[in-house]
């Protein structure tokens, strides 16, 4: 008798130590399902926060300003963020797939005629601008070299810097016809001076100032046609997503002839 209690006992005590594993494992097995459950969530939040960073722009009527501030802003992701991060950047061990903004521009006649200050090109060119065909593109990824940056980002900024900042180069730009007048006399010569002196905190002669390819009028006419890619407008035609993340991975845009600027 005393047998058969210590074997109830013991049959009692591994019954009760199964149903306790079981417990545990059961606990186990929800803990793993809801951590994975929340990191899935927070991992889907954060796809949600990057793409909405770009779906702003997925839109008609995009002004060239707020192009711009794409381009840099994708060129920026790539460099920290991307598989193509260089140094000590973040994306050395992030590695996210880069981001590519195509940008098509209008054709050379119609920035010509629209865009610049006297029918001479100088900003929106190779290598800024890579050409197929009658078309103009802005194309930023992996495998292209920067050239937007290089070319275009530091090159404004060593403009504003040298015209008496954004503020004293804009206004030049604005007042381009009386900076240089297509008549010459003495009120228009003043004019032009008095404009580059107030801006710019520098006195110059009016022939320095109006001399046909020389450096300020250069500097200014292409001055003038970054104002005015920024003033124009772009439709986003296309969006492309990462097939098993769902982060956005490519843009396009087109210029819109038909949207006064």
């Amino acid at each position: 008798m005393e047998n058969a209690s210590k074997a109830l006992l013991m049959a009692g005590s591994i019954l009760i130590a199964l149903m306790v594993i079981g417990v545990l494992v059961l606990m186990f097995n929800n803990l793993s399902y809801y951590q994975k459950s929340s990191d899935e969530n927070i991992k889907q939040a954060q796809i949600i926060e990057f793409n909405n960073q770009y779906e702003t722009f997925n839109r008609p009527e995009v002004r060239g300003t707020e192009l711009y501030s794409l381009l840099n802003k994708v060129i920026d992701y790539n460099r920290r963020k991307s598989e193509v991060a260089t140094g000590n950047d973040q994306g050395q061990d992030i590695r996210f797939e880069p981001m590519t903004i195509i940008v098509e521009f209008p054709d050379d006649n119609t920035m010509k005629e629209k865009w610049t200050f006297d029918n001479t090109i100088r900003l929106f060119k190779s290598p800024i601008i890579t050409k197929t065909g009658l078309k103009n593109q802005i194309r930023l990824d992996k495998w292209v070299a920067n050239q937007f940056e290089t070319n275009l980002t530091t090159r404004i900024k060593e403009l504003e810097n040298d015209y008496g900042g954004k503020v004293g180069i804009a206004n030049l730009s604005a007042g381009i016809s009386n900076l240089f007048p297509s008549i010459r006399n003495r009120e228009t010569e003043d004019k032009s001076k008095q404009l580059y002196l107030r801006n710019t905190k520098k006195s110059e002669t009016f022939d320095n100032i109006n001399k046909k390819n020389g450096t300020i009028y250069n500097d200014v006419c292409t001055y003038y046609e970054y104002v005015q890619f920024k003033r124009a407008y772009f439709d986003c035609t296309d969006v492309r997503y990462n097939n098993n993340t769902g982060r956005i991975i490519e843009m396009q845009f087109k210029y819109n002839p038909d949207k006064i600027e």
